[in-house]
């Protein structure tokens, strides 16, 4: 009896057991949406700064490649916006450099946004640092600065920028020349860029049309 009293003391001196923690998942429905980052003008030096075309291959089926009106018509949405700056960085005499996803070819580069003969293309997961000769490329050239346009964002962008930030490189990100299956996903990797430890002094956040070279 007197055990049964001194376990009763006890538990009644130092509280019940606490609850277990709640986690995100528990209160996935009760995350507020943040307040948009902010948009910057930036102009950038043309000899030190390259642009990325990333996964841009895709024809009219899913099967062709990530950029296709059954998967992702929001990379077909972002083109126009994403010429426009290509042609700028072109008569800029920027570098350009592409990227390919899963089995695509150059010739599945959406026409839109073509490589021309000379320009680097570069086919790896979506951190296209890994497996290739991007760094290389960009070494030999002297970029510090990246322009990092595709698809999708939650891969190819997010993974190569983040992977060229970590190494010190400054990284521009024009949210009209980045698409995804889904809003939610573009709306992450806004945040994430711009909020990221070690990332996101490095990041500025733009429109295609308030970059200048």
């Amino acid at each position: 009896m007197r055990t049964r009293i001194a376990v009763i003391m006890l538990a009644l001196a130092f509280g019940a057991a606490p609850a277990a923690a709640q986690t995100v998942i528990d209160d996935w429905a009760k995350v507020k949406v943040p307040a948009p980052p902010e948009l910057k003008s930036v102009t950038l030096d043309p000899k030190t700064t390259a642009l990325l075309l990333l996964d841009f291959n895709g024809h009219d089926e899913a099967t062709s490649g990530p950029c296709n009106k059954a998967t992702r018509p929001r990379c077909l949405a972002s083109l126009p916006a994403v010429r426009k700056l290509l042609d700028k960085a072109r008569e800029r005499k920027v570098f350009v450099v592409y990227s390919l996803a899963g089995a695509g070819a150059p010739g599945d580069i959406r026409p839109e946004v073509a490589p021309k003969p000379d320009d680097p293309i570069v086919k790896s997961g979506p951190d296209k640092f890994l497996g290739t000769n991007l760094g290389e490329l960009l070494a030999k050239k002297g970029i510090t600065t990246l322009v990092v346009t595709g698809t999708s964002a939650e891969g190819a962008v997010l993974d190569t920028g983040t992977d060229a930030a970590l190494h010190g490189m400054n990284i521009v990100v024009p949210v009209d020349g980045v698409s995804s299956a889904e809003l939610y996903a573009e709306q992450y990797v806004a945040w994430h860029l711009t909020h990221a430890p070690g990332v996101s002094p490095k990041v500025a956040l733009t429109r295609t049309d308030l970059i200048e070279f």
